[in-house]
């Protein structure tokens, strides 16, 4: 054998060799590649890259025309490694996709990717895979709004949104694209994430931007040459690695919110796209064959938040792009706006049946997009015939929209921009020729969602504005070719409608109004005289000046202080003392104010005239002595419009009188006070101690554990029942009520509270509190309804039909506050501060034990000489225990989680410490000042129980008032006292406290309603 190869080889060389490689390849690409018998035509197919040529890569949908003319309405191409036919006609598509779809349903899969998506997801999936999820999704979206009201109202709220955002353009030019990528992907996001972002919000920001990156990416010379050669690409760089690690990174952020998904999921209660997927996991976990899995979760979720953002965001900004180029269409649009709804009712469906003008303008600014210019590709699934042409199996089919959309035999002008082409006799007429949803099986599943963001959204818009060019500057129809077509990069104008203009002719001054109603023209003229008369005598400084002065002036009038009112730092114009608040630590930057005004000062705080009062003896004055004067409650902005006058916390007059005594007499029926309530801590004391037992000394954060234990306690009373700690809906209570305690403390919220009427149109976390304490008390309103249907009034089982009894006592008395929503906000009270103030406490006991080892020593001696380490803690054993007694209240002292105490206001005029306060001021009680006053405390800086102690023994201190004083003080007093010693002492018997092995325990705090420590972990070491 060797010498047979050797006598071949002597008839070769490396010449001969390379000929006959290039000749083995050709001859192997022909017969790949050869057309079979009565194929559609097409141009000659170069060997090895077949037509890629043919394709005009920058334009390939009109470069495809060409062909077109040359071949028919059906021809053939080799394009990568598909053998790819282009149909063009109405009849062709509708026979391919609606008689055919059946054969031509598949989805061809590019190598690119096949190797990000795999078989999965909604839009390039196949087989039963792409049924399964696309069945789901459809009955999922209808769930959760799709074609209803709620998704309208959504809409319409996210479209205000966008026009505040762009409002704040103030009339120059800027570039729409990422604003209203924003707004549009808020729609999907609130469906599949179950929230909107704000338009600031980085990582929705970085999740546009690198969507807008890989739709343009993926149509790169390099994307293409890696989908006909990946077996060469894969080891070549270029923009083809880059669509991969984007790609990752978008489904690694969708993997991450599907985690959060997860914590705090509950099946019975699905949120949102994403929950009900996870419900089809759990309800498909059995089935090997099933589609429902993790990878197609995050692929599906990504599919829907690509195509709910791009397509109509980008149909919007070519939208606005013709708008500003035919202004005369634009002025109809806004007219047929003006008559039909008007400049303040908000756009709806209900009204586009009136508009055919608009919605035709829709629909054309659809046809000249062509965003899809060639649909999303198919591929034959089995042998078949089209149009009397064979296509075997395989081969992938693209449909020409961009033909469909400019035939002359079907347009009228089909290059020009007509909205005459969706209209007859005035009325919107359906063209049968219009496919921008494509049609059949694999038609686009958020159409009807489409149709509804474009509508309102471009009626929101003309509504509101009027498009431009900048000045100096040609807008063009260029565009940006990618997965989708979009507008090339370009500024705009929204000059916001009625504006007044001013122009000089001739030297002489003319006020007009721009404007584009016809039915108020003769009320606008006689306007612009008015305004004309009086513009002549001005120019605009002094009208400026004018404005500034006026405002400085009400502002000083408003805010002056009465004679013989207590002083304070100077008054700032409009913002108050705002700045002197330092709100990172608002009861620390107050302390320099104590140094230099005394024990009494005053502030401007928001619409507030406040005064802030330190030291013991003051304190006392006005909430013991003179409590009639000072028994009110500050309500804030946020805080009524919240809960009005509603509740035990914020209340006043004799709806607070009502609640209060009511609560405090039932609390007592329940337990408050006795010894069945003291086993129930007993109890969650020890499911608690099981679950940090599960930690086995490793570190743990104990914020939630903590949280839900003592959380559980008040719930028994309230609800009736306790919570697994596992439950997910009772997490989620937890989640929200953690969240809107940090958030009401932000820049956001006190700006809200300072100037309600400017930030009810700006985006922040103002808005998302608002909406947190509408979930919670949905959350208590469904609790309350589930107890009215097993509700005896004979036997009240807990708070809630206790309440229910007394709204049914006072049914016939209209002045009676017992009605549903004092019931809601009363139960969301307890349960706030039921929650909140004793487990904020432990956990900064835990800390401080974990700091201070020789005190956490000394407590569990204490502990294992009158407890022992079997029998659990009591109430009976706290007079035995005087150490841990001192070491809880010095846990509170130095936690100090409510620094400035419940504000009050006072309620009628009077004299405190010789100062006139005068009806409404609002008095805040300085206890960070009292716990730390160096007369009152040996080491007021430093934890130290001895405090509480003389002689061995517990000594009760007078400036000592974490539960406040006065008929105000916290009504849940002793049950947190019981708490705080049951809970601590029975940590303290079980486990030894100790920070984690590398990491530093801090005193550091979040601000928040409270101030609670920063989140840490610890480990808690058993006991031996």
């Amino acid at each position: 054998m060797g010498c047979l190869v050797a006598a071949f080889w002597s008839l070769l060389n490396p010449r001969t060799l390379l000929l006959g490689a290039v000749v083995f390849l050709f001859l192997a690409n022909y017969f790949k590649r050869r057309r079979p018998n009565n194929y559609p035509p097409g141009p000659p197919v170069l060997p090895i890259v077949g037509n890629f040529f043919h394709m005009g890569f920058k334009e390939p949908h009109l470069s495809l025309q060409q062909h077109v003319k040359k071949y028919g309405n059906i021809f053939s191409m080799e394009i990568g490694r598909f053998s790819t036919v282009i149909i063009t006609g109405l009849p062709l598509i509708k026979e391919a996709l609606v008689h055919q779809d059946q054969k031509i349903v598949n989805r061809p899969v590019a190598p690119i990717r096949d190797l990000i998506f795999k078989n999965n997801g909604l839009i390039m999936s196949n087989g039963q895979s792409w049924k399964e999820q696309r069945r789901f999704t459809l009955t999922t979206l209808r769930n959760f709004g799709l074609g209803k009201r709620s998704l309208e109202e959504r809409i319409q709220e996210e479209a205000q949104h966008l026009n505040q955002t762009i409002e704040e353009e103030s009339g120059q030019p800027f570039n729409p694209h990422f604003k209203i990528n924003s707004a549009v992907s808020n729609i999907i996001c609130s469906i599949t994430f179950g929230e909107r972002f704000e338009y600031q919000d980085d990582q929705f920001q970085e999740m546009l931007r690198l969507l807008d990156e890989v739709i343009a990416l993926e149509v790169s010379i390099f994307c293409h040459l890696y989908n006909m050669f990946p077996w060469i690409m894969k080891f070549i760089p270029g923009p083809h690695k880059e669509v991969f690690g984007k790609w990752e990174k978008l489904k690694l952020f969708i993997a991450r919110v599907i985690e959060n998904h997860r914590r705090d999921w509950n099946p019975d209660k699905p949120r949102d796209f994403i929950d009900a997927y996870l419900n089809e996991i759990e309800k498909h976990a059995d089935n090997p064959t099933s589609s429902f899995n993790d990878e197609n979760l995050i692929v599906s979720t990504l599919d829907l938040f690509f195509a709910g953002t791009e397509t109509t965001s980008t149909t919007l900004r070519w939208g606005l792009l013709y708008m500003a180029l035919y202004p005369e269409i634009q002025e109809k649009v806004q007219a047929e706006i003006d008559t039909v709804i008007g400049r303040s009712q908000l756009p709806s469906m209900a009204a586009r049946e009136s508009m055919p003008y608009t919605n035709a303008v829709i629909h054309e600014v659809q046809r000249m997009g062509n965003i899809i210019p060639l649909n999303v590709p198919r591929e034959v699934t089995v042998d078949t015939t089209l149009a009397g042409y064979h296509l075997p199996k395989g081969t992938m089919i693209l449909t020409n929209l961009t033909a469909l959309h400019r035939d002359p035999t079907e347009w009228a002008t089909p290059d020009t921009f007509n909205p005459e082409h969706f209209l007859e006799n005035g009325q919107f007429k359906k063209r049968e020729a219009f496919l921008p949803f494509s049609i059949g099986r694999r038609a686009c599943l958020g159409e009807k969602l489409a149709k509804t963001e474009l509508f309102i959204f471009f009626t929101s818009f003309l509504q509101k504005f009027t498009f431009k060019p900048p000045h100096n500057e040609k807008l063009t129809l260029k565009s940006r070719m990618g997965i989708t077509i979009s507008p090339a990069s370009h500024r705009i104008c929204a000059v916001p409608r009625w504006e007044f203009r001013t122009c000089c002719k001739d030297g002489n001054r003319e006020a007009r109004i721009v404007t584009t109603s016809d039915s108020s023209r003769v009320i606008l003229a006689a306007m612009g005289c008015l305004v004309a008369a009086f513009w002549s005598l001005l120019n605009p400084r002094t009208l400026l000046l004018g404005a500034v002065v006026f405002l400085f002036l009400a502002n000083y009038f408003k805010r002056r202080r009465p004679n013989n009112y207590p002083p304070g730092p100077p008054v700032l114009p409009i913002v108050g003392n705002f700045f002197h608040m330092g709100f990172k630590e608002p009861h620390l930057s107050l302390q320099k104010h104590v140094k230099k005004y005394g024990n009494i000062f005053s502030m401007e705080i928001g619409r507030f005239s406040t005064v802030v009062i330190t030291g013991l003896p003051l304190i006392k004055e006005a909430l013991v002595h003179e409590d009639q004067k000072f028994i009110n409650r500050a309500v804030t902005f946020v805080r009524d419009h919240i809960f009005k006058n509603n509740g035990l916390i914020m209340s006043n007059g004799q709806v607070w009188k009502e609640q209060r005594r009511f609560a405090l007499t039932t609390l007592r029926n329940f337990g408050l006070g006795k010894r069945s309530l003291e086993e129930r801590i007993q109890e969650e004391a020890h499911h608690l101690n099981q679950t940090i037992e599960e930690e086995n000394g490793q570190p743990f954060n104990p914020h939630f554990k903590i949280n839900s234990s003592v959380s559980n306690v008040i719930c028994s009373i309230t609800f009736g029942e306790r919570f697994e700690y596992q439950d997910d809906q009772f997490q989620e209570m937890l989640r929200l009520l953690d969240e809107v305690l940090c958030l009401e403390m932000s820049i956001c919220c006190h700006l809200n509270n300072v100037f309600p009427r400017i930030m009810k149109f700006i985006p922040g976390p103002h808005k998302t509190v608002l909406v947190k304490w509408e979930q919670l008390k949905l959350f208590i309103a469904r609790v309350i309804e589930n107890h009215r249907r097993d509700w005896n009034p004979e036997k009240p089982r807990d708070f809630i039909d206790a309440y229910l009894n007394e709204i049914e006592k006072h049914a016939d008395n209209p002045t009676s506050s017992f009605n549903d929503e004092n019931l809601i906000v009363s139960t969301l009270d307890l349960f706030f501060a039921g929650t909140e103030t004793t487990s904020t406490t432990l956990r900064w006991g835990l800390l401080y034990m974990a700091l201070y080892p020789e005190i956490q020593e000394k407590v569990q001696a204490e502990i294992d000489t009158v407890i022992g380490r079997s029998q659990l803690p009591s109430m009976a054993a706290r007079e035995s225990m005087p150490y841990t007694n001192a070491v809880i209240h010095e846990m509170q002292r130095m936690g100090n989680i409510i620094p400035l105490n419940g504000p009050r206001e006072v309620t009628v005029d009077t004299t405190l410490a010789g100062y006139h306060l005068p009806k409404g001021t609002i008095i805040l009680t300085n206890l960070t000042a009292l716990h730390r006053d160096p007369t009152e405390w040996a080491t007021p800086d430093t934890f130290n129980p001895e405090h509480f102690l003389e002689n061995g023994q517990f000594k009760k201190r007078e400036a000592f008032l974490p539960f406040s004083i006065g008929r105000r003080a916290c009504l849940g007093e002793k049950l947190a006292k019981t708490e705080l010693f049951i809970f601590f002492t029975s940590l303290l018997q079980k486990f030894t406290f100790k920070p984690p092995h590398n990491e530093k325990l801090t005193l550091k705090s979040r601000m928040g309603i409270t101030i609670s420590p920063a989140s840490y972990r610890i480990c808690a070491v058993p006991r031996a």
